[in-house]
């Protein structure tokens, strides 16, 4: 089953000579594959209580010996995860309280435990010695990729951790009919959301297939400070991820995406309501959607960013059993 979900939503590279687009639903022969205003109503409101190497095979990845940490702290997560998600019901919209076990449980996972607290010891130096970054230099800079540690994925769930580069973001997507539970282990993210608008949707009389009305819920920026969050398939389900600071964010996501059952991601741009005006070359959106706040946005469905890269990268973390 490794990597399975990552076929379905997007290509993954593990040769850093060779990087693909994130989004994409076809696989690439060449690379192996590597094993998302807040308001106190909001869902999205946070819980209270070795180098890669290219030739590896992903049979040999799925191989590896396995330690058998059953107390660890990932295995806590995938036990919790588990627990909600094998016995979900494909219909059946998850609450704040039926994922508080699993957001305890994230919140006490830390970047020693999952491999990477030399890679966040060497992002916050970065951070600390250049907390601005200058637009004007951004030609002579390399441009880093997001990448993707797979910890461990079953037919129900999957869990995974995306390294996001300062000033990168992952595109407005959505995960159809999934709840997503997230921690941030180092950096910061601003994480903005957003809820279909059905109301406004008939009002405007947009087609769904192209365009959706929505209005944006969260707005915030999310630390390692902070605690556990969670994304619904109802609330906050269309969202968009980007670096204050370099970051690393723990995902459970469940179920994985799967295009023959419904869950295909989608991308989006946004735009305002009177750029949807513009371009049908009238004033109508705007004023169909007349006493609305600020909020209101139009999401048009688009191909992902051609610049959007995800780069695989072996776990060294925990294991699983």
């Amino acid at each position: 089953m490794r990597g399975e979900w990552v076929k379905r939503a997007c290509v993954f590279r593990t040769n850093p000579l060779a990087l693909a687009p994130f989004g994409s639903c076809r696989s690439r022969r060449s690379a192996p594959l590597p094993s998302r205003r807040n308001s106190s109503l909001c869902p999205f409101s946070p819980a209270s209580t070795t180098n890669d190497r290219p030739s590896r095979t992903a049979a040999q990845l799925r191989t590896r010996p396995v330690m058998s940490l059953s107390t660890s702290t990932v295995s806590e997560v995938v036990q919790q995860a588990r627990g909600i998600f094998s016995k979900r019901k494909p219909s059946k919209e998850l609450s704040l309280k039926d994922v508080q076990a699993l957001l305890q449980a994230l919140g006490q996972v830390t970047v020693s435990q999952v491999g990477l607290a030399k890679q966040a010891e060497e992002e916050r130096k970065k951070t600390s010695a250049n907390p601005m970054k200058l637009p004007f230099l951004d030609r002579y800079t390399k441009r880093e990729p997001i990448t993707y540690f797979h910890i461990y994925e079953c037919a129900d769930f999957t869990v995974g951790i995306f390294c996001i580069p300062k000033g990168e973001s992952m595109p407005i997507h959505d995960h159809p009919d999934m709840t997503v539970c997230s921690k941030v282990l180092y950096g910061k993210v601003h994480v903005e959301a957003y809820d279909k608008a059905p109301d406004l949707q008939d009002r405007l009389e947009l087609d769904p297939a192209q365009v959706l009305a929505a209005r944006q819920v969260t707005d915030t920026v999310v630390s390692e400070d902070s605690e556990a969050f969670a994304l619904f398939c109802e609330s906050n389900n269309i969202h968009r991820f980007s670096a204050v600071e370099s970051c690393a964010i723990l995902d459970v996501l469940g179920p994985p995406y799967d295009s023959e059952e419904g869950r295909e991601i989608a991308y989006y741009r946004k735009m305002l309501l009177k750029e949807l005006g513009a371009e049908q070359g009238n004033a109508g959106p705007a004023a169909a959607a007349n006493g609305d706040n600020g909020d209101v946005v139009v999401l048009q469905k688009v191909n992902p960013p051609s610049d959007y890269v995800v780069e695989g990268r072996e776990y060294t973390g925990e294991q699983v059993k």
